[in-house]
């Protein structure tokens, strides 16, 4: 991960599930670079003062991790690390920034803690990071809808910064087809085969999008934000991403998966037989097959 913070705020139309999708004027957004921690908060305070009611605020947190030097025995939610929003460095090493905080916190660091006050209101995170699982530990005080969407922490090396368009995990939520591609070492695919999984993609989406819906067990957060239809395909993307990685046989560490704060139920979603049927059947159209795991074949 490269030594960079953007944070995007953005308002959104927060809808029933069932509701008919209201038409809207795009949302307020800010692009923040490498902001000072103090910065980043004033506009979070203001993006929080300006939000309507019926409404969301999204923030995307792409950044260097800051790892806790020590574990105690009580860990809040300033024990876990978090974000590195600053530096005057170019480059930011990880040792470094763990030295320093055996002496003192980072003091640009964000941590989960810092977003609690924001929790009054509806809010949605996107965390891609070496140290995303911090927001794990997010506690909501005020019973708003609210949601975590957790990068992995760590990459196999064979496809480590294989792609120089950013990070794998927000590959996937921006351009899914691009994101599978580059984890199956595919640099260019015929316009016609790409127009064929595009199409195929489609139907994979609706059936995310109705396995996250049926679900008994899923925690109603996913469901506040689905009546939006940008925070729901970035739902849907996150789905599609957890189970293709799961799927992949370079990915063996948990670590390699991404997570959510709720924690979705495996089994209706990422875990799901259905979805990982779609994801062979992808594979298979790009003759990719072979780098995924197949249970129909393994049982032979």
């Amino acid at each position: 991960m490269c030594s960079l913070c953007m944070l995007m705020m953005n308002v959104f139309f927060l809808q029933e599930p069932n509701e008919k999708p209201a038409k809207r004027e795009n949302p307020h957004k800010y692009l923040l670079y490498k902001p000072t921690f103090s910065q980043l908060y004033t506009f979070l305070s203001a993006s929080f003062k300006e939000l309507p009611a019926n409404s969301v605020l999204l923030v995307y947190l792409s950044a260097t991790g800051v790892f806790p030097a020590t574990h105690l025995d009580f860990e809040g939610p300033y024990d876990f690390g978090g974000v590195l929003t600053n530096t005057n460095r170019d480059v930011v090493n990880g040792e470094t920034v763990q030295k320093r905080n055996q002496a003192q916190k980072e003091m640009h660091c964000l941590h989960p803690g810092d977003l609690f006050p924001f929790t009054r209101k509806p809010l949605f995170i996107i965390v891609d990071s070496s140290n995303s699982t911090a927001y794990k530990n997010f506690t909501n005080l005020f019973g708003q809808p609210l949601v975590c969407l957790l990068s992995p922490t760590v990459y196999p090396k064979s496809v480590q910064d294989q792609s120089q368009r950013g990070s794998l995990f927000t590959l996937f939520l921006y351009s899914p087809l691009l994101a599978f591609s580059s984890i199956c070492g595919l640099n260019s695919v015929r316009r016609g085969l790409w127009e064929r999984a595009q199409e195929f993609l489609r139907k994979v989406f609706r059936d995310i999008g109705q396995m996250i819906t049926r679900s008994r067990s899923i925690d109603q957060a996913f469901l506040q934000f689905f009546g939006d239809e940008f925070l729901r395909l970035l739902l849907i993307r996150f789905v599609f991403c957890s189970a293709a990685l799961r799927l992949h046989k370079l990915f063996r560490e948990s670590r390699s998966f991404p997570e959510s704060y709720p924690e979705l139920p495996k089994q209706d979603t990422v875990e799901s037989s259905l979805l990982q049927k779609h994801i062979l059947e992808l594979a298979t159209m790009l003759d990719v097959q072979s780098l995924f795991w197949d249970d129909s074949l393994e049982s032979y």
